[in-house]
């Protein structure tokens, strides 16, 4: 079976550092890949918060991840320090894909690189909805990024 391949952002926008906890570790004593995805959406929520918005609350709009890959290069161990990168890409009429790079600190080795798939929902009518003009202007994006 062919591998995915996940091609970073151009540019990463927001920048986190976490942590690997004895809860993260699996059996094999290294992290597990339930805890990382976990440690990628906990990224995406910060990445928002960093943005003064939340997941419910994007210019009234709420956000629901479509897709998730995850592209695991390294192992990680209880006590290392993760440094998150965070950028967006890939914008279409409904969303975007927010792209993340996680790097064991000490070694500077990428742990893995992941990208999540997300579109903009609104709660009340239960459907997804067009990019807000106000979201691709906050973070300054030409128009030629957005299908």
């Amino acid at each position: 079976m062919p591998r995915i391949k996940i091609s970073s952002p151009e540019k990463f926008l927001f920048s986190m550092e976490r942590s690997v906890g004895i809860s993260d570790i699996n059996y094999a004593k290294h992290l597990d890949s339930i805890a990382m995805v976990n440690i990628l959406h906990e990224a995406r929520l910060q990445f928002l918060a960093s943005l003064g918005f939340s997941e419910g609350n994007i210019y009234g709009l709420g956000m629901v991840v479509t897709d998730l890959a995850v592209d695991y290069r390294s192992e990680s161990f209880a006590n290392d320090c993760l440094l998150i990168d965070v950028g967006v890409g890939s914008f279409n009429r409904y969303g975007f894909d927010i792209g993340l790079q996680v790097t064991n600190s000490a070694s500077e080795t990428v742990v893995c690189n992941a990208k999540m798939g997300v579109v903009f929902f609104d709660f009340d009518k239960h459907k997804i909805t067009e990019v807000p003009v106000a979201f691709k202007n906050f973070l300054a994006l030409p128009e030629s990024h957005v299908a």
